[in-house]
This record gives C-alpha cells, sequence and structure tokens, in this order.
C-alpha cells in the first residue's frame, strides 16, 4: 500500500510516486506524511494549506498567498460529538423578525410558519426567545427553555404579531442580542430576518456591524436572512460577517422556512468549535486575510486566525495574503502550524498543518509565472474577485463617492494577477471581471446576486432552497 506524501513547497498531498520522488504540480520537495493531532479524539476534521507560487524574487518586497482549506465530515465520530447522554448540546435561538409595512403579507406569514418549523426541531432544554422591530422594538416572547405547552404560549404570541411602521433593525438586533445573552448556552444563535432597509435609530454601517461583534464576542453567532430586493445586502452581510455567522439571500417569501430550518440546522450540528488556525510565519512578514469573517492576530512570528465554529459537511476556503521582506537569492520561507478547535464533546484536538515554502530566486532568473502553482492560483483569483465585490458593496454604503474609485484599483489588481493566469487567459479573465462589475452595479437584485456568491465563496454559505 502506497503511503502518502506532502510536497514541502506548494502543500499538494498526493500518492508516493514511482520513480523520481518530486511534486507533480510545482516540482517541489516530497515528504512522507506522518504527522499525529496532538490532544483527546480521533482527527475527524481535514485540513491543507497551499501556496499559489513557490518562487519569488530575490530582493524585493513581496507577496504570496496561502489558501487554507478545511474539510468538516458529515457526522462527527460517536465519542466527540456531544456530551454523553445527549445527542446534541443544547441551542439557544433568539429570533428577530422585521415587522414593518413592507413585511406584511406572504413574507411576515412565511416567517411565523418557519419559527413553528423552527420550535418542533428544538428540544426540550432549549432555549426559544423572540424579538421584533419595525418603528420601535419589542419582545413578544422572552427567553424561554422548551418543554411542554411553549408551543401553544409561542402561537399565542405570533396571532398579536402585526405589520406596519417603518425599520429599527439596529434596535431589534440589540433586542435579540440581549435575548440570547439572558440564557446563554454553549451554542447560541442570533437570526435576524429583515426585507428592508435600516430607517429608524443607528443605520450607520460599522456601527450596526459593532454590535454583531460584541456578540461574537460574547460567544455568540449572528447569522441574517434578507427577503426580496430591498433590504441592504451590505448592511446584512456585515451583521453576519462581525458576528461570525452566515448572511443568506431569499428570493422568495416561500423559502423563509426552508433557510431559517437551514441556518438553524448548521449549529446544531457543528463538528468544531473555537476553530483558530496558529501560523508559524518567517519573520517581519505579515499575515492579512481576504475575509474581515477570519480576523487575524499577529504577535512576533506567530499569526492566529479565527475560523468560529464550522457545520459538519462543510468545507472551509480561506483565503491569507502573505506579505514578506526582500530576500537574498537562495533564501527559502516556510510556513506551517496547527488547527486548533474543540469537539462538540468539549475535547480540545490541535491538528498539524502541513508546511508550504517559498524559494528565492534572482530578480534576472524570475519570470511573473516563476513557480506558479495553477490551480491554487486559480481559486486564489475567484477569492479576489469575492473579496473584491464583498469590499465595494460595503464601500458604496460607507464611502459612496470612493467606491468607484475602489472598482478601479481592485480590476487592476485582479489583472496583474490574472498575468499569472498566462498570457491568454489575463485579457478574458480581466474582461470578465469587468462585466461582473458592470453587472453587479446594474440593479439591485443583481448587487443581490453578487453578494450572495462571494458571500458563498468566502463562507461556504449553503442553498437550502429546494425549489
Amino acid at each position: 500500500m502506497k503511503k502518502l506524501m506532502r510536497c514541502q513547497y506548494c502543500g499538494l498531498l498526493q500518492d508516493e510516486p514511482a520513480g523520481v520522488k518530486t511534486c507533480t504540480r510545482c516540482g517541489g520537495g516530497l515528504d512522507y506524511e506522518d504527522k499525529r493531532p496532538a490532544g483527546t479524539g480521533p482527527a475527524y476534521l481535514q485540513v491543507q494549506m497551499e501556496l499559489d507560487q513557490v518562487a519569488a524574487p530575490a530582493g524585493q518586497n513581496t507577496e504570496r498567498y496561502l489558501l487554507v482549506t478545511v474539510r468538516t465530515p458529515a457526522k462527527v465520530p460517536d465519542g466527540e460529538a456531544a456530551p454523553q447522554g445527549k445527542s446534541r448540546p443544547l441551542i439557544n435561538f433568539a429570533s428577530v423578525l422585521d415587522v414593518s409595512g413592507s413585511m406584511g403579507g406572504e413574507k411576515l406569514l412565511q416567517a411565523k410558519q418557519a419559527l413553528r418549523m423552527a420550535l418542533r426541531t428544538l428540544r426540550n432544554g432549549d432555549v426559544f426567545s423572540l424579538a421584533t422591530f419595525s418603528d420601535k422594538v419589542a419582545c413578544p416572547f422572552k427567553p424561554a427553555p422548551l418543554k411542554d405547552g411553549l408551543a401553544e404560549e409561542v402561537e399565542t404570541a405570533l396571532q398579536e404579531i402585526h405589520s406596519g411602521g417603518m425599520t429599527a433593525l439596529c434596535g431589534g438586533l440589540e433586542s435579540g442580542i440581549e435575548n440570547a445573552l439572558k440564557k446563554k448556552m454553549e451554542t447560541s444563535l442570533v437570526l435576524l430576518l429583515s426585507d428592508g432597509q435600516a430607517n429608524v435609530g443607528e443605520t450607520d454601517l460599522e456601527k450596526v456591524g459593532q454590535r454583531a461583534l460584541y456578540a461574537r464576542q460574547q460567544g455568540l453567532i449572528v447569522s441574517t436572512l434578507g427577503v426580496g430586493v430591498d433590504y441592504d445586502e451590505a448592511l446584512m452581510t456585515e451583521i453576519a460577517t462581525q458576528g461570525g455567522g452566515r448572511s443568506y439571500h431569499i428570493q422568495n417569501a416561500s423559502s423563509i422556512p426552508a433557510f431559517v430550518a437551514g441556518e438553524l440546522g448548521e449549529v446544531a450540528n457543528l463538528a468544531a468549535r473555537q476553530t483558530r488556525l496558529v501560523l508559524n510565519i518567517p519573520a517581519g512578514a505579515t499575515l492579512v486575510p481576504l475575509s474581515a469573517a477570519y480576523p487575524v492576530q499577529q504577535s512576533g512570528d506567530q499569526a492566529e486566525v479565527s475560523l468560529g465554529d464550522i457545520p459538519c459537511d462543510t468545507e472551509l476556503e480561506i483565503p491569507l495574503r502573505l506579505a514578506l521582506l526582500s530576500q537574498k537569492s537562495g533564501n527559502r520561507l516556510s510556513v506551517e502550524g496547527a488547527l486548533e478547535f474543540n469537539s462538540p464533546a468539549g475535547h480540545g484536538i490541535s491538528l498539524p498543518v502541513n508546511r508550504v515554502t517559498i524559494r528565492f530566486i534572482s530578480k534576472a532568473a524570475f519570470s511573473v509565472r516563476e513557480g506558479i502553482v495553477q490551480p491554487v492560483a486559480e481559486r486564489v483569483f475567484v477569492q479576489l474577485k469575492a473579496s473584491s465585490v464583498l469590499g465595494v458593496s460595503r464601500l458604496r454604503v460607507v464611502k459612496p463617492v470612493e467606491a468607484e474609485k475602489k472598482t478601479k484599483e481592485d480590476l487592476e489588481t485582479l489583472r496583474a494577477y490574472a498575468e499569472k493566469l498566462g498570457e491568454d487567459r489575463a485579457q478574458k479573465e480581466f474582461d470578465k471581471a469587468r462585466e461582473d462589475f458592470l453587472y453587479f452595479a446594474s440593479s439591485p437584485m443583481a448587487a443581490k446576486s453578487a453578494v450572495m456568491n462571494a458571500n458563498r465563496t468566502q463562507r461556504s454559505v449553503k442553498d437550502f432552497d429546494n425549489k
């Protein structure tokens, strides 16, 4: 039986090749993959780090991109799934519902039905609460553990909810966070649903996002559901990003129950909690995430990337930019580390992250495609486009006069990176990116579609609409 070998340059895991022991993708050196996880429990997660270009020019500052892929299984092994005697940890579900005038009719009916269905999936001991917002914020149902008769009490509260007025979204978010913190559990989800623009109370995107960030710092997950074509996709994305959750775009009201159930299922079926990527990076290097959903803290030669809680049956691709100081020709710089997380059973596990290496060659010998790892570079290009879409979407709200300038700058960045993919593809990829941005700016629905696709790229957001 062949042993698996890992390229110490680009990071590819491959079968032991016959004959020459060099990487089939970049030509780098191979080593046997024989590292074992530290801590309690099996290594049921998979992690791989890859490098987009294994060569760099000597004598100048440069940057390279890392792609770290984390895969979780459909089911966590029995010994790690939950505390003994429990099918899963208890959940605190703090729902936040927009009941402004625009939510009238089918939207509100489907939102109420979604909450009824959610109650049927929750279990005894789980906590449920409901905050609503229009002109004012209300709490029709305060946090309470699930027990016999609770569904009837919630139904009575739902019958009293009617639509009307404007949209105090930030106040609703704050009320949902407050409800979640009153009976905080190991898994606490604040799920905000809205179809409109925040126009009462605090409306500043960054300040509203700070509320979600506070919730994340307190151990909560904040996710958002945007319905229709009139909601603010930049604001809803900001809330979910800062809150460590996911942002969904729902085109039809009839899909609301499926997405509420889907997000509740994500947090009910976690594979890893408090996941952290800890990387040892070269002296003087700086690690920068392409997504604000994965904040980085760096101290000296060690950087920690916060990945948060990861559901089962998920593949996360975390793109990171590595800025490097000038090096002499012949130098080699490596990055490696560990993926640290807690299993649902509460066991701490540390899984080694493979090494990748950059070699420096003289400027005279270096070309733009020297050492390029084509499959990785192609995925980096996709991530760069997604990051740009989300950045421009956000800037259109925060500093709208600068959004067009950033679009042009980002397109030039994409053009430069596309050169790595080959002369034939560079112009083609640039033209496609420019068309995408023109479409992005053409209508509210186009903007929402672009942001939704970018979110799926960066956060592996799933589609629960089976229609």
